[in-house]
């Protein structure tokens, strides 16, 4: 079955350690996949690139989180929902990486305004301390970056050097980030996509902005996200092009699998 049918369709191009999902949910299994293939270490740093923040820190108390092992285990505690306490869901799974310490220092970009401060300690910790340590708390850090235009001067900056230099780095694109909200005729809410021309330059700088040593991207076609699987088809074929991606070469995700 295509992603159009399949809830949970994803698929991997191990050559280019690029993993492809349909929903978010999945992003932190595929860091953890990657690790057990040595493509990345302990502590990685994440850029976040989406519409949304996906920032919601109860994907760190979903019970088995710390333990569970492989692509089987971790199967068990995520939904392609909005997590909570129970689930790692699609806005909870960064939380569920650093939890899994997978990765460590976030980078978003995303224009979505955070709900509270998204790298406060004392509010974590509160949240928290029955589920991480108090060191592991205090590690998480990083930078929110609301455009590409205020990513890219940080970058020509080096303000994210400090994340970076020593650290494998991931980029995990939602390409619902190159939607946007906007009203019908009749004023109700829809999402349309960026300029093809827009998004195409955007997808080119973020595929050279490093080497990265994974890649997770997920498609989120829903009406509510990117605009329906009609923009998402569209966004996901200019990614192919954009990054040399032939879809019909990925493979299933347990083919990683360590034996």
């Amino acid at each position: 079955m295509t992603w159009k049918e399949d809830d949970n369709w994803k698929i991997v191009f191990p050559d280019r350690k690029i993993f492809i999902m349909k929903h978010h949910n999945w992003a932190f299994v595929a860091w953890d996949i990657a690790r057990d293939k040595g493509w990345i270490r302990d502590n990685s740093t994440l850029f976040h690139v989406d519409q949304h923040l996906d920032a919601a820190i109860d994907g760190a108390m979903v019970p088995g989180v710390l333990n569970k092992k492989g692509l089987k285990e971790l199967s068990k505690i995520t939904q392609s929902l909005y997590g909570n306490k129970s689930y790692v869901g699609t806005d909870n799974f960064i939380w569920a990486g650093f939890a899994r310490k997978t990765i460590q220092n976030v980078i978003y970009v995303s224009p979505e305004n955070p709900i509270d401060d998204l790298f406060d300690i004392d509010s974590h910790s509160h949240h928290l301390k029955d589920h991480l340590s108090q060191k592991r708390i205090e590690q998480f850090a990083g930078y929110h970056w609301r455009s590409m235009e205020t990513f890219e001067y940080s970058q020509e900056k080096k303000i994210n050097d400090i994340f970076t230099n020593g650290n494998t780095l991931i980029l995990d694109l939602d390409l619902d980030f190159f939607a946007y909200e906007s009203k019908t005729d009749t004023e109700h809410t829809c999402y349309k996509l960026k300029d093809k021309e827009e998004i195409q330059r955007d997808l080119r700088v973020l595929k050279d902005m490093y080497v990265w040593d994974a890649i997770t991207i997920a498609l989120s076609p829903e009406d509510y996200h990117i605009g329906g699987p009609n923009n998402a088809e569209f966004v996901l074929n200019l990614f192919l092009e954009e990054f040399q991606v032939d879809l019909s070469q990925g493979k299933d995700w347990s083919t990683l699998e360590l034996k």
